[in-house]
């Protein structure tokens, strides 16, 4: 098992002799974007720059999630990408936006989305690393009234990864660790090992909104839990949150349940 802490910083060097190779081993697979080790899979992304090959590609966070471009060409037939895709693999993400620096390592990743249609392939990376984080919170009336600035990928993308952080914090604080579609708490229903966990949901997609945009954490951002999020993201733009919540009642209710209309509180009529 392979130990990186996400947020920390590696040289490619430091990264394959933590993975049992040679610091200076020169070339191969390991200088590109993608690589297969140990049964593992490493990817290197550079954000808003080129990579030293020279080749670009739109890489870039939207909130929580990493959006990932495969290499050129590539389309969701290749024997690689299949292989990549396989449930149960382990997939680690380091990225950068200038050659000169370190890459910091993002987590360990699960595909959240796939763009089947598209070459190069386009897939929207999770990390569960990423959402673990144990919350502190505060009272309504005390979370900041201020925006947090975040933007495009042309934007120095570090700044914007950190403050999205920080309006991901002021949006739990409002709105507590519940799903606002389903009502799920992972701590209620798994304990200890739930704590803290919820994805964070932008109302609007940050592909799509302006340079320098001010984000509200109150009214641009939803906690939501992973199976409502990827629900919400079965199209492009994403299904309006209200939507998949009635849409949820309406088949439990034809289920032989009935939903509170006021909640998301379940009961059986069989």
């Amino acid at each position: 098992m392979f130990s990186f802490q996400p947020g920390g910083k590696y040289h490619r060097a430091d990264i394959k002799e933590l993975a049992g190779l040679r610091r200076n081993a020169k070339g191969g697979p390991w200088d590109t974007g993608i690589v297969e080790h140990g049964g593992d899979f490493w990817i290197f992304a550079n954000v808003g720059t080129r990579g030293r090959t020279g080749d670009a590609y739109d890489n870039q966070w939207e909130g929580d999630l990493f959006h990932w471009y495969h290499k050129k060409r590539s389309h969701v037939g290749w024997a690689s990408v299949k292989k990549l895709l396989l449930p149960g693999n382990v997939i680690h993400v380091f990225w950068r936006v200038s050659n000169r620096e370190p890459f910091e390592y993002a987590g360990r990743a699960t595909p959240f989305k796939v763009f089947e249609e598209r070459s190069p392939v386009e897939i929207l990376w999770a990390f569960a690393d990423a959402e673990s984080e144990t919350p502190f919170f505060v009272g309504p009336d005390e979370v900041p009234s201020n925006g947090y600035n975040e933007g495009t990928a042309h934007q120095v993308v570090v700044n914007v990864y950190e403050r999205d952080r920080a309006a991901r914090q002021a949006c739990i604080s409002f709105y507590g660790l519940s799903c606002v579609v389903c009502s799920l708490s992972f701590e209620e229903d798994y304990g200890t090992i739930g704590k803290g966990y919820i994805h964070v949901h932008h109302l609007i997609p940050l592909s799509s909104i302006g340079q320098g945009y001010q984000v509200d954490p109150i009214k641009d951002l939803r906690p939501i839990c992973p199976n409502c999020h990827a629900m919400v993201h079965q199209r492009e733009p994403p299904y309006p949150i209200e939507e998949v919540r009635k849409g949820m009642k309406h088949q439990i209710a034809a289920n032989g349940f009935v939903i509170d209309a006021d909640s998301s509180n379940v009961a059986c009529t069989m």
